[in-house]
Order: C-alpha cells, then structure tokens, then sequence
C-alpha cells in the first residue's frame, strides 16, 4: 500500500507491506524514525492507497482510504504482530536472524483506522467510484 502523511514541512509518501486484521484496519512496520514514523507520531492523519499496477487505465480497481494511523504499544502490539506475521511468515525468520536483531528491535508496528473509504472499478465504466463513511457503521 502506499501511506501519504503531512506535517507543516509537507506530505510525504512511502510504500509498505501491510496485513488485513479482523476489524478491517491496516497493520505495517516501520521505524519510528522514518519521515511516516515521524509525522504519526503516537497518531495523526493518513490516506492510503491500495491498488495492483495497471498499463490500461479501463482496468484500473483499487480502494482509497482516509483515517487515523497510529503506533501501537503492549498487547495491541503484540495482537498486530501476530496478525502480520500470518500474512508474511518470512518475516519471524528475519526477527531470529542475529545479526538483525538490532534493527528488528527498532521496528515499530503501526495499525491504520480507515474512517472513509472510495472504491474506484474503472471496468465498470469510466471512472467507476463509490465512497463509503466508516464511521457511521
């Protein structure tokens, strides 16, 4: 997915692997210290983009999503890690690698809470969208 963040410097973008949970949020990992790391913070705004790379665009699907990403920490963590690595086991095999031991400690893992969500289904007409608002449901 690609996750856009802002601050007063100005947006930024960054491509991530993320996971699915059961309440439909989206989890990924990164450094605290990257520049999305950084403008989450404990929690700020996001949108994110999830969509295949198309070279027609009448077959152009995709979903567009508006809500809140946040740091996780304790059990809320822990609940996110195991839901990620359901979806990429290869990364427990990075996590028992010694000489990454460092640099998997400075991973944080973050969970996004869409509030809004478009839909875009370029096959099923020219420009084929629909906006749902999660947070009346």
């Amino acid at each position: 997915m690609t996750l856009a963040t802002a601050e007063s410097a100005g947006p930024h973008a960054a491509s991530v692997f993320y996971a699915v949970d059961d309440a439909l949020r989206l989890i990924f990992l990164s450094k605290p210290t990257s520049t999305h790391g950084v403008h989450i913070g404990s929690g700020a705004r996001v949108a994110v983009t999830v969509t295949e790379q198309y070279e027609d665009w009448e077959s152009i699907q995709g979903v567009q999503l508006w809500g809140t990403a946040r740091r996780l920490r304790g059990v809320a963590k822990t609940a996110a890690m195991a839901v990620y690595l359901r979806r990429f086991p290869f990364v427990r095999d990075l996590m028992n690698q010694p000489r990454l031991a460092d640099a998997v400690r400075a991973i944080a893992v973050y969970r996004v809470e869409p509030e809004r969500a478009a839909f875009t289904d370029n096959t099923t007409g020219v420009f084929g969208r629909e906006v749902l608002d999660l947070k009346s449901r």
